[in-house]
């Protein structure tokens, strides 16, 4: 063995707590990009949002397998630690899944975003101003600077453009200021603004599903390299116990059949 079952214990336990500390980054990250795309979930569709909350899952997940790749390397039991390595096996494998769903989706979300945001606008414009669906619009033209889907022209058939569309809506602390006159309009639509932006976290969750796949997948050889070692180091156990007991028996002991007393004389007549 190049390096003993010790080295490969300590080895273990460090790549266990940089696993736990990678899932914790990876939880923050998952949750950042899923809140992202949660607040326009109405307009792109809950479907984009799938990438991000099975890495958010996984991510509670790996802390737990973290846990228990610790305590299996601390306890030096072969048969633990390969089943420690293949849930990291497993982790990796959906991670990597997780990576090419994220790219699928990505490659098909202008269809689905043009889609949806035509549904819910003719659904919102059948409605009066002052709900809830109209703010969401409201607060989309102010954001990305557009108005309506593809441009002002989408509200000819409601007879009025939102004020929204020239910058004025309802306030909200996360938008800029808005301006108090409505002499330009917004001329570009929000469905392509949308659909560049949502393909833009959608990468960031490709990448960081990528990115953690590939770091993590190092604990599989630690991990197995430490299951070889364990191995070997019973084996070696287990021949230097049986050439003890060998050595032990080879030479049998003699002085049994040596005589001690001198033999017995005739009696003299």
């Amino acid at each position: 063995m190049a390096l003993s079952s010790n080295c490969w214990k300590y080895l273990v336990l460090t790549f266990n707590v940089l696993f736990a500390m990678s899932a914790v980054v990876l939880f923050g990250a998952s949750g950042f990009f899923l809140y992202r795309l949660f607040i326009y979930r109405h307009f792109i569709g809950v479907t984009v949002e799938y990438p991000a909350i099975l890495l958010l899952m996984m991510a509670i997940i790996t802390c737990s397998i973290a846990w228990i790749g610790w305590r299996t390397a601390k306890s030096m039991h072969q048969i633990h630690v390969i089943m420690a390595g293949i849930l990291i096996i497993l982790v990796v494998i959906i991670e990597f899944s997780c990576f090419v769903w994220a790219m699928v989706v990505w490659d098909n979300i202008e269809i689905d975003i043009k889609t949806t945001m035509t549904s819910y606008f003719m659904l919102s414009s059948e409605n009066k101003e002052t709900n809830a669906d109209s703010v969401r619009w409201d607060r989309l033209h102010v954001k990305f600077e557009c108005c309506g889907v593809s441009g002002p022209n989408d509200y000819s058939s409601t007879g009025h453009v939102p004020f929204s569309c020239c910058g004025q809506g309802p306030l909200d602390s996360m938008q800029k200021p808005y301006t108090s006159d409505c002499s330009t309009l917004y001329q570009r639509g929000c469905g392509n603004l949308l659909h560049d932006y949502a393909k833009n976290q959608l990468l960031m969750v490709a990448m960081a599903a990528l990115t953690a796949s590939m770091l993590q997948s190092t604990g599989i050889f630690c991990t197995f390299f430490l299951a070889h070692a364990i191995k070997e180091k019973r084996r070696a156990s287990i021949r230097h116990s049986t050439s003890v007991r060998e050595s032990t028996f080879a030479a049998p002991d003699d002085s049994l059949l040596t005589p001690t007393a001198p033999a017995p004389t005739l009696p003299k007549y």
